[in-house]
């Protein structure tokens, strides 16, 4: 199956002791500066979020079966197309690529695979280093928690619940990074988004305040300017959002 290129692209042949030189691991995993890497996801902050959104960066993710055909290849992709997710680019759905996933070590091992084919509906051809597919797949795990944290700030600006000084203060927090003081659990704050439309909100916030007394009674004696967040004025608005 032959893939589309870019004017002036090139591609050469996949050297037949691939796998001697470096491990499957190392060949498909994205640079850690690439957008929609692991470390991309685990760097950013609420406020990178919401530039991704703003500036409409983010791919569209196909309907389930959009994929119709696919094939390993040995050849070593080079065009950047075929190596990195561009702004706006439709991409398959994760269901989609699992078949694929599902051999690609033992080609890459076995039979010196180096990239893949897919045909998208009836004619689009399209070429992907090993590495694109790991950030596809990355972009489709976390593209509702993008969205959640995406909608959580956009409440926050909407409702007045924090001051501005306060929303640039939050907004400097790393989208994956643990709630604060949450002891027995690590919960990502782009979790928080979740809270919205539930009309059982006011529970799950009261939850997360007993994991606070939990916290400051577990730590108790060792930190003496540790305190409990007074979460007051919070449940007030909450009640009043939900009247």
């Amino acid at each position: 199956m032959a893939a589309q290129e870019e004017d002036g692209s090139s591609e050469c042949s996949v050297p037949p002791c691939l796998s001697s030189i470096m491990s499957y691991a190392e060949y498909s995993t994205p640079h850690h500066q690439t957008r929609f890497s692991a470390e991309f996801f685990n760097t950013i902050t609420l406020a990178d979020v919401e530039g991704l959104f703003q500036n409409d960066v983010l791919p569209h993710v196909l309907p389930l079966d959009s994929v119709t055909k696919w094939n390993l290849d040995r050849t070593v992709p080079s065009a950047i197309a075929e190596i990195v997710v561009a702004a706006g680019e439709e991409i398959p759905c994760y269901h989609d690529l699992r078949p694929i996933f599902e051999i690609l070590e033992k080609a890459f091992y076995d039979e010196g695979m180096s990239s893949v084919c897919l045909q998208i509906g009836k004619q689009q051809i399209l070429r992907y280093h090993f590495s694109k597919l790991r950030l596809i797949v990355n972009y489709n795990n976390h593209e509702y928690n993008l969205l959640v944290a995406k909608r959580l700030l956009d409440r926050v600006h909407d409702s007045n619940l924090l001051s501005p000084n306060l929303i640039a203060e939050l907004k400097l927090n790393r989208f994956a990074e643990p709630l604060a003081g949450f002891k027995v659990t690590e919960t990502p704050l782009y979790t928080l988004g979740s809270l919205l439309d539930e009309r059982w909100v006011l529970e799950d916030v009261l939850n997360a305040r007993a994991e606070f007394l939990y916290f400051r009674r577990a730590w108790r004696g060792r930190f003496t300017w540790f305190y409990l967040l007074d979460c007051r004025p919070l449940f007030r608005h909450l009640q009043n959002l939900y009247r």
